[in-house]
């Protein structure tokens, strides 16, 4: 072998040699020396707390009607003493006769409307116009998708086209027929009314159609004496509805939620007057007082007594329910766990910040915890000068959350 051939061979090892260093020494760091970054952002956290328990209320259950009924008030409505809730009727005919009436009613009120206009509202040239307006009103509306006006676009248009029907008979025709209407109307109403009873309201309140039998089961006057187990206990005794009860009216605007919780609750509920509750079938938030807390029982579980008179009528169909118990928020600078770190010597927590290529170090104050995250803030002391202010932790800045030997001052990159 040749020396030339020798040392070209061993060029090209050395450069093979140095190539294989180069690239192993890069994938190292990448695979198992690399440090890893993440964005600092600001962020609020709701602290909440899961319960179950019982909406409690004074109310009165309105007792079976009938096979055939009408319920004429609508869920969540005030109701007076004495008012009409419901109309029982002894016969499916009664019924049809009822609906029937109603219909005759409601045209006699147009025509006597339409009487009370005078001749000038029934100029069948001008009632023809305002009809082609209001076609021409109701197209325009629906072409954008504005329905908010729809009902009453569609309730005028038939009002005009019910007034041009009549637009073609002189004063006295009408009043002919308005007078025969009449007629029919007093008659049915004679033949309805011995077939059909009322229901009216025996107390003030909201009614509501939904009958769960928890209506008599919890005793408002010992609500503050009542243990978890006895919140249960009482729970599980609640009677069974027909299915034909007319429905419910609530009688007290104070309404009570009792909530079994851990024990661990009562620290957050010292010395707090109110609370934010989220109810399952509402659409928020909604406030609540604590009244009472029981002591803990064998299983460190205590019973929360929270009361309320706001929205009576979003909650009168509600009763058992799991809610989320809002114990306030907190706001800082959102940080992966992993990114938190502790001072060996001092125990002051911080963060080590990515500042140019090197890592400096920060020290701040836990503000809240999350499952997988803290919200911190840059710890003060005393007065802070411009280069302090400067190296405070601020949203949109790197913290590293992996890499060994971290220091303050380290090159990481």
């Amino acid at each position: 072998m040749k020396p030339s051939k020798y040392m070209y061979r061993m060029v090209m090892l050395l450069l093979l040699l140095g190539t294989l260093s180069y690239f192993g020494y890069y994938a190292y760091h990448s695979f198992f020396a690399s440090y890893e970054s993440a964005t600092v952002y600001e962020y609020t956290s709701q602290h909440t707390i899961s319960a179950h328990g019982y909406l409690i209320r004074e109310e009165q259950v309105l007792q079976d009607g009938g096979s055939l009924e009408e319920v004429v008030v609508m869920e969540g409505e005030n109701v007076a003493k004495g008012d009409v809730v419901a109309r029982v009727y002894s016969t499916q005919e009664a019924l049809t006769h009822h609906q029937e009436l109603e219909r005759l009613r409601s045209q006699l009120a147009r025509m006597e409307y339409m009487r009370q206009r005078g001749a000038d509202e029934s100029d069948a040239m001008k009632v023809n116009q305002e009809i082609v307006d209001a076609i021409t009103s109701l197209r325009g509306s629906m072409g954008v998708g504005d329905f908010s006006r729809l009902s009453h676009q569609v309730s005028n248009l038939e009002e005009l086209v019910f007034r041009r029907d009549y637009t073609i008979s002189t004063g006295s025709s009408l009043s002919d027929q308005i007078s025969a209407l009449q007629s029919q109307v007093e008659a049915l109403s004679q033949e309805t009314e011995s077939a059909t009873s009322t229901v009216y309201s025996p107390v003030a309140g909201i009614y509501s159609a939904m009958v769960d039998g928890y209506e008599s089961t919890f005793d408002l006057e010992t609500l503050r004496d009542m243990t978890p187990n006895d919140l249960l206990q009482a729970a599980s005794h609640h009677s069974t509805p027909s299915g034909q009860e007319l429905g419910k009216v609530v009688t007290s605007f104070r309404w009570y939620f009792a909530a079994i919780m851990d024990q661990e609750v009562t620290r957050y509920l010292a010395g707090s007057d109110g609370v934010q509750l989220l109810f399952e079938g509402s659409a928020g938030q909604l406030p609540m007082q604590v009244e009472n807390v029981s002591n803990p029982d064998e299983k460190g579980r205590v019973l929360v007594l929270f009361s309320s008179m706001r929205d009576v009528s979003s909650i009168a169909a509600l009763r058992s329910q799991h809610v989320e118990l809002s114990l306030g928020s907190a706001t800082g600078l959102r940080i992966p766990t992993r990114a938190l770190r502790a001072d060996q010597e001092t125990g002051q927590l911080g963060v080590y910040r990515v500042s140019g290529a090197q890592a400096d170090w920060v020290p701040v104050d836990l503000v809240f915890s999350g499952n997988d995250f803290y919200l911190v803030r840059t710890h003060v002391e005393g007065e802070q000068s411009t280069l302090d202010k400067a190296k405070m932790l601020r949203s949109g800045d790197q913290v590293l959350i992996q890499g060994t030997g971290l220091a303050d001052g380290k090159v990481v990159e």
